[in-house]
């Protein structure tokens, strides 16, 4: 790095001051010398005060861990905080996928990027239960502030017929529900979301209140002002978990089981993977049918209908895709902007019950008021994720390693501690700069 800086100097100090016959040897070298040295000491200057805005930012609940963000996100790292304050402005208003993700409690002066895949429905359940006993139904029972969003054509601060709907209750759809008809049916979805393992909460998934908007107030593009976010008193959460183990449980949950709805979405990704290596999975007669239709009906029962595609054929399929920008396996780094929010409370799905302890203490809630029991275990261990990378090849590992290279730096991952045999990946240059003409051809990363 060092010698390139001085390389860079050198070329830049010869086109902008070229040799000339009235200058002496000696006088060019003395000022080559001299600006190479302040160039030096200027981007020395620079690096170190960038490296040490984003670590005084940055605070974990581990206290032992030496999580830091710096200046290698070159996407969204800035030590300007007038220019973070305009970009996190645009982010916000524009970014579909911060608002899909990003909630915000501002009677608890909170912002969370729930990251798929890292117990979202568990932490989700409390963001909702605290957004309406604090927010929702004391915002219904003050006069003037509703006064106001009926001035603006809001009758309402969330969808009183879906919420009507998922509670089952004998009400009709009603348009303008009473104010009395509103505050009750948020109490009673209240005490729903209260147990875990009632029947009826395993009826709806928590993530569709949000898919259908029933609570749009909750959304960081509500926010007025989004220098609020960044106030002494505001906590901006996260929870991270080791990219592999999260890829790992994103194939076995959405590409693994033939139990998604037929040519849905990820079932969809299923087939194409069957299609692509079809080679592999099909007979040569079952191989024609492709030849002779372009075009699938879904009517018709395909080859590939019950194929269950190789864990390494799914990796090497989304990550040379547009598919790789799904949320359930897109690098969390970016999904939730890591180094533009400067998250300062960070948990880890590792550590996921002590440290969603002490988040709960904190919001003023106590784990034993709920009926919560085994909602983190998901029936598969580390050993189980660990053994599904013990088939790649060093291509598909040095993929992963660069397109989660943020992920793992940023929050103390190693790509190695989902290695079998313990060895270290050494990744060659040319194998990173194919990927990253590969990427900025599908416009990612």
């Amino acid at each position: 790095m060092e010698r390139k800086r001085r390389c860079i100097a050198i070329y830049c100090f010869k086109r902008c001051f070229p040799p000339n016959k009235s200058f002496s040897s000696v006088f060019q070298v003395i000022g080559i010398v001299l600006f190479i040295s302040f160039s030096y000491l200027i981007a020395h200057q620079t690096s170190s005060t960038v490296q040490s805005s984003f670590s005084t930012n940055v605070k974990s609940i581990h206290q032992s861990s030496n999580i830091s963000f710096t200046a290698k996100d070159r996407n969204n790292c800035t030590d300007d905080g007038e220019s973070s304050l305009r970009i996190l402005s645009s982010v916000i208003s524009r970014s579909e996928t911060i608002n899909y993700l990003g909630f915000v409690l501002r009677s608890h002066a909170l912002f969370y990027c729930s990251v798929p895949k890292v117990a979202t429905r568990t932490f989700l359940t409390f963001i909702t239960y605290l957004n309406i006993r604090d927010e929702l139904i004391p915002l219904l029972t003050n006069k003037s502030t509703m006064s106001n969003l009926n001035s603006q054509g809001k009758a309402n601060p969330f969808d009183f017929n879906s919420i009507n709907q998922i509670l089952s209750f004998p009400v009709k759809n009603d348009s303008q529900p009473s104010l009395l008809s509103s505050i009750s049916i948020l109490k009673s979805f209240l005490s729903l979301l209260m147990d875990f393992n009632k029947k009826k909460v395993t009826d709806f998934d928590i993530w569709s209140i949000y898919q259908r908007k029933i609570f749009p107030l909750i959304r960081p593009k509500t926010l007025s002002n989004v220098s609020q976010l960044f106030s002494s008193n505001f906590t901006r959460v996260i929870f991270v978990r080791h990219p592999l183990e999260r890829l790992a449980s994103a194939y076995v949950d959405k590409i693994a089981p033939l139990t998604n709805k037929p040519f849905s979405f990820y079932d969809s990704i299923r087939r194409a993977i069957c299609r692509k290596y079809s080679s592999l999975y099909l007979a040569r007669v079952q191989r024609k049918f492709y030849y002779v239709r372009r075009r699938i009906s879904k009517k018709i029962e395909e080859p590939c209908h019950k194929v269950v595609p190789k864990f390494e054929h799914f990796i090497d399929y989304i990550m040379s895709d547009a598919v790789i920008s799904d949320v359930h396996w897109y690098p969390y780094s970016k999904l939730c902007y890591t180094c533009l929010f400067k998250y300062n409370f960070i948990g880890k799905y590792e550590t996921i019950e002590e440290d969603l302890e002490r988040l709960l203490k904190y919001l003023g809630l106590e784990s034993k008021d709920w009926n919560n029991a085994n909602y983190f275990r998901t029936g598969k261990t580390r050993e189980f994720y660990k053994s599904m990378y013990s088939n790649l090849n060093n291509q598909l590992l040095c993929t992963l390693k660069y397109v989660y290279r943020d992920d793992f730096k940023l929050f103390n991952y190693r790509l190695e501690d989902y290695l079998t045999d313990k060895k270290t990946i050494a990744c060659s240059p040319a194998v990173e700069k194919q990927l990253r003409k590969t990427h900025q051809k599908l416009n990612l990363f």
